[in-house]
């Protein structure tokens, strides 16, 4: 369940929200006028999610283009059966 408190909870008890925060690791929702307005997180658990989101991004985009490779050996005809693949694969063994 999200953490939510007031802007003027904000104001008034700023040194314990950056205690929930830290014990925590979550994100606190600071609302104005009962609504969504402000997150705030403590400052590891926010670099260690930019993280995740960062190493994630990077293996989406390895297999993108390696996608993209194989769309392209598809289209000049490098292509083999797996028979082929097969046969290639223990020849090479066996040298």
């Amino acid at each position: 369940m999200p953490i939510v408190r007031t802007a003027s909870d904000l104001q008034r008890n700023i040194n314990e929200i950056y205690d929930v925060c830290e014990r925590t690791k979550e994100p606190v929702y600071i609302t104005r006028n009962g609504r969504s307005n402000l997150v705030v997180m403590d400052a590891s658990a926010y670099e260690e999610q930019e993280s995740i989101k960062r190493a994630l991004y990077e293996s989406e985009m390895r297999r993108y283009k390696a996608l993209m490779q194989s769309e392209d050996e598809v289209v000049a005809g490098r292509t083999f059966t797996l028979d082929e693949a097969r046969a290639a694969r223990k020849q090479k063994r066996a040298s």
